[in-house]
């Protein structure tokens, strides 16, 4: 047997995982469960390697869920692993009305683990998800001998809170200087502080823009225009938006798209040039694509859903690709779509008038892309599946003397049709899932172009499955803890 044909079942596994429908966590963990059930080696390695590479969050939380309820020791000890480096937002997430004692013993380890700095954030700004899971969990807190799950206890599960009591101080006090200090001092999370405020002077916003995150800062810039307090604290805000571009919790989408929604009489012009820079640079440290992609696009009548997702594609890969993508529209009059410029203006304005109707020929936008004498490495299709008429996708990919990869970008009700054929006939294909254009989806269909499905099949088994250390077996080890 081929190294190849060895490979071929995980990788059909792996499909099977990434084409869950986004955004339907019960349908996702559902389809988790089946593959881990079938294959339970495979499925722990891609959890370990989704972890590091992955993008989109329902995987995240369900690759942890689905290990937690696992039968297998090993794929439980492996989710207590992952746990500990497992952002708060995920952990909120995972922990249902029923939860494994291994997902009870992980949790009580971060906590009691947590540096108190970013525990003492999550108090103020998530203080009733923490709580929630702390009671849900039946976590010791007041009466344990560790310094986190006390202070813990005594911020939400008492009448005299310290951390939380600064939001009854905020309201009383009017001096600006005061107020100002007392913000820089507990870092509070900033819209959680702008409403106990009385005052607002320039000063007190200057303090609660420093405490702002790249995100929460992008997603105020409108609100922070209203208040005339862009122009007066540019540099600042020039600094943290620059600091976006390292931040994994801000898609280069999700900057282009708030953007899009800035008011130009609220938002300086030097804010939305920064921004475009950024969103450029985002994605480039995504990837740098050198070879040649093409976007083929559905253009059939139930495809209304795929034209935002190939816009917003095109204006992804224009600037994550050396060479901008060409766009074809599949259909009974088949299209290519060019814009005057190659940036997110030009590619709407481009697609403006494309429109989806009638019957399914998916080879149309090859037999098109053949006749203008085009090639390209890489060949996205986005696409239901449903195809009913001619040119078949099939017969006019097998007549091309090169051979593209293919990423099937599905979208729309789940149909098979066409990824059986290429299964019958060997060829091998990358598929994603993708109801919205969202940031997470759009990333991880730019991290597979150029990417053969064996190589990432083949880093996923080589994934290293991590151990729990010994000294951590021990039934409830982390009442030692101090």
């Amino acid at each position: 047997m081929s190294d190849r044909e060895a490979l071929r079942e995980p990788l059909l596994l792996f499909q099977e995982i990434m084409t869950c429908p986004h955004g339907d966590l019960s349908k996702t963990l559902e389809v988790h469960k089946g593959v881990r059930d079938r294959n339970p080696l495979f499925y722990v390695k891609a959890a370990c390697w989704y972890a590091e590479n992955g993008a989109v969050r329902d995987h995240k939380v369900a690759f942890l869920q689905t290990l937690f309820s696992a039968e297998q020791l090993e794929l439980r000890e492996a989710a207590w692993i992952l746990l500990q480096d497992l952002p708060f937002e995920f952990i909120y997430r995972i922990v249902g009305e029923k939860y494994p004692r291994t997902m009870r013993s992980a949790i009580i380890h971060r906590l009691t683990n947590e540096d108190p700095e970013v525990l003492r954030f999550q108090i103020l700004r998530a203080a009733k998800d923490l709580k929630r899971i702390v009671k849900r969990l039946h976590i010791p807190t007041t009466n344990s001998d560790n310094v986190n799950l006390q202070t813990i206890g005594k911020e939400l599960f008492t009448k005299t809170p310290e951390l939380r009591a600064i939001f009854k101080r905020l309201q009383e006090i009017e001096d600006p200087t005061e107020i100002s200090r007392i913000l820089r001092e507990a870092r509070l999370p900033s819209y959680i502080a702008v409403s106990s405020l009385k005052v607002r002077t320039p000063e007190i916003m200057k303090a609660l823009i420093e405490n702002m995150s790249p995100s929460e800062l992008l997603q105020s810039l409108n609100t922070l225009g209203r208040m005339k307090v862009l122009e007066p604290n540019l540099n600042l805000i020039t600094e943290k938006i620059n600091k976006a571009i390292a931040d994994k919790r801000v898609g280069a989408m999700r900057i282009h798209q708030i953007r899009k929604h800035l008011d130009p009489e609220l938002v300086p012009g030097k804010i939305f040039d920064l921004l475009s820079q950024v969103t450029v640079k985002k994605i480039q440290r995504v990837s740098k694509i050198k070879g040649k992609i093409s976007i083929h696009l559905d253009g059939s009548g139930s495809m209304e859903l795929a034209i935002p997702i190939a816009r917003q594609l095109a204006t992804t890969l224009s600037l994550a690709c050396e060479t901008p993508p060409t766009v074809y529209v599949a259909a009974v009059a088949p299209a290519k779509i060019t814009p005057v410029v190659y940036n997110a203006e030009g590619w709407e304005k481009a697609f403006n008038l494309v429109r989806v109707e009638g019957s399914t020929p998916l080879g149309a936008g090859i037999a098109l892309m053949k006749r203008a004498g085009e090639e390209c490495d890489t060949l996205i299709l986005i696409t239901d599946e449903g195809e009913n008429s001619p040119p078949y996708f099939l017969n006019e990919y097998q007549s091309l003397t090169y051979k593209p990869q293919i990423i099937i970008v599905r979208v729309g009700q789940e149909t098979r049709t066409l990824s059986e054929q290429l299964e019958k006939e060997h060829i091998t294909y990358d598929m994603v899932s993708v109801q919205t254009a969202d940031q997470y989806s759009l990333d991880q269909i730019v991290r597979l172009v150029g990417k053969s499905p064996f190589d990432t099949i083949l880093e996923v088994m080589n994934t290293t499955i991590p151990q729990k250390p010994e000294e951590l077996k021990q039934p409830e080890y982390w009442k030692a803890i101090r």
